[in-house]
């Protein structure tokens, strides 16, 4: 009842108003015919002959003062049910007023929950993004981690793979410069052995001339000598390395080298310097 009363005041208001005028008529009883005066008994000594226009005066008063009465009573009841009235309409104002906070209430609050939920929800967003975000970076980051040490894996392999090769490619040179040096060497050495068979003659032929056998020195002695000489033949030093026993052939034989100077030496210059230092045997006997 209540709802309908809060959902149609006004309509509700007069309803009510219409229904409590009927009670109000209803109890007054709607009795507005005069009623009929019962004479009353007088005594024989009271009697006395009352006109018609008298009666008829004291009926009109009595009927006045009931209409005064009844007009009370129904003013009575209009003032009543105009205090009910603005009774009703107060409580419906202060019900209305109620409801109306009520739903400001509930609409400021459903306002509330949906700004909340919508917050919520972009604060969600927001973090669910932020960490995609941070995954999608950490990924980044590990892929592009992943592909520096394959890089660096890689061009320390190539780099492994180049010192590897020049290794080898040096150790070849090297063993092919060995070689080439070894025979070169062994070249040479075998031309300077050449040329030594071919010179030492040469040079004991050339000292033996400048020899002078000392006098009494017996036959069949000799010598081991070293003798130093310069670019040309120039002999700069010589000494006597295996003696021959005797002094005094030892001396001459010395003598005889640097009396022979320069002796005889190979045109080629690079067999210089196994001519530099030369040992022979210097036997005058053979």
């Amino acid at each position: 009842m209540w709802k309908a009363i809060r959902e149609n005041p006004r309509a509700v208001t007069y309803a009510v108003l219409m229904h409590l005028v009927l009670l109000a008529l209803l109890a007054v009883g709607l009795d507005w015919t005069p009623k009929a005066i019962k004479p009353g008994v007088k005594t024989p000594i009271e009697a006395e002959l009352v006109s018609s226009d008298k009666l008829k005066a004291i009926e009109e008063r009595k009927q006045e003062e009931q209409r005064k009465r009844e007009q009370a009573k129904r003013d009575k009841i209009v003032e009543e049910v105009a205090k009910q009235k603005a009774a009703i309409e107060e409580k419906l104002k202060a019900e209305k007023a109620v409801a109306e906070k009520k739903r400001a209430e509930a609409e400021q609050k459903k306002l509330a929950e949906a700004a909340a939920l919508k917050k919520a929800e972009a604060e969600k967003k927001k973090q669910v993004e932020a960490e995609a975000a941070k995954k999608a970076a950490a990924e980044k980051q590990k892929q592009a981690e992943i592909a520096a040490k394959k890089k660096a894996e890689a061009a320390k392999k190539k780099a492994a793979a180049e010192k590897q090769r020049k290794a080898e490619e040096a150790a070849r040179k090297q063993a092919e410069a060995e070689l080439q040096a070894q025979l070169a060497a062994e070249a040479e050495r075998a031309r300077a052995e050449s040329a030594l068979a071919e010179f030492i003659p040469y040079i004991q032929e050339r000292i033996q001339r400048n020899w002078l056998r000392p006098p009494g020195s017996p036959a069949g002695l000799s010598c081991l000598v070293k003798v130093g000489l310069i670019p040309g033949g120039d002999v700069v030093s010589v000494k006597v390395v295996r003696s021959s026993g005797d002094a005094v052939f030892d001396r001459s034989v010395e003598d005889a080298v640097l009396k022979a100077s320069p002796l005889p030496l190979p045109e080629d210059a690079k067999l210089f310097k196994h001519f530099r230092e030369i040992n022979f045997n210097f036997d005058p006997g053979r």
